[in-house]
């Protein structure tokens, strides 16, 4: 008997959310690509929606426990040949997925 006895179940769960939700494909550190959930938004930024500060909001989701374990705040990610920056700590949940991270695009 393993130590986690439903560890295969989960990992094959997580491929499937993956290969189902994913709208764009990633790299990290030139590693394979894979699947990631992309959002682009709005910010309300400073003084409300359409303040003085106000900009485009990007976040990405994805499986950091199986395609970016060493990621953190200021890591870059390469989402469908562009690169971004990381602009959050990165706190996966129990099953290795971190979402809603802030991403920003490298100029």
């Amino acid at each position: 008997m393993t130590l986690a006895p439903f560890a295969d179940r989960a990992a094959r769960l997580n491929r499937a959310v993956e290969a189902h939700l994913s709208n764009a494909t990633a790299t990290f550190e030139g590693g394979q690509p894979f699947g990631v959930q992309l959002e682009k938004g709005q910010t309300d930024g400073f003084g409300g929606a359409g303040g003085v500060v106000d900009g485009p909001e990007i976040t990405v989701s994805l499986n950091v426990a199986a395609h970016a374990p060493g990621l953190a705040e200021g890591g870059q990610l390469v989402i469908d040949g562009v690169v971004y920056t990381v602009g959050v700590g990165v706190q996966p949940d129990s099953s290795g997925w971190a979402s809603g991270l802030v991403i920003f695009r490298r100029s």
